[in-house]
């Protein structure tokens, strides 16, 4: 079944892909060639394209230098995702960090996460904002009476040892 394109498409696709029938896409080139065959302007399009190809076709290709290739891979765009290849069958686990993590490589966010939990346990075994000092136990439990007491007990006062004993 050949599908009929416009003059506007068989103009792209001569512009895409030159006036070679062969090089144009295969589900639109029996259809472009219909085309050229019944309009005087597509045959005009592809004279036009024909021209320029043979230009290209004279002009010389000269190998790129080093000096080239090594600024071209300098400017090239940093930080953007390569195009994943197919990988190997991988393991359940490995199939898990990839859904949960696809952005590459889960060291990153691992590492962050081992940092800020190293961070936040330092900081809270070196800070003197604590709930219930010794101090403020032991003179809590002497204003209070013996409730207070045993909260002093609990926390292992040490001026408090030999009540629990008796």
């Amino acid at each position: 079944m050949q599908k009929e394109i416009t003059l506007k498409r068989f103009a792209g696709i001569v512009d895409a892909y030159g006036a070679s029938p062969r090089r144009w896409p295969d589900d639109e080139r029996a259809s472009a060639e219909a085309l050229v065959a019944a309009s005087a302007e597509a045959r005009a399009l592809l004279a036009e394209a024909a021209a320029l190809d043979g230009v290209l076709a004279r002009a010389p290709v000269d190998a790129p230098s080093a000096a080239l290739a090594e600024r071209l891979l300098a400017a090239r765009p940093r930080g953007v995702a390569a195009v994943p290849s197919p990988k190997p069958q991988a393991g359940f686990i490995r199939s898990l960090i990839e859904a949960v993590w696809p952005y590459g490589s889960p060291a990153v966010p691992a590492g962050a996460l081992a940092a800020s939990i190293v961070l936040g346990v330092t900081l809270g075994s070196i800070s003197d904002i604590s709930v219930l000092t010794q101090e403020t136990a032991v003179a809590a439990s002497v204003e209070a009476g013996t409730e207070d007491s045993l909260v002093a007990l609990a926390l292992a006062e040490p001026a408090w040892p030999e009540e629990w004993m008796q």
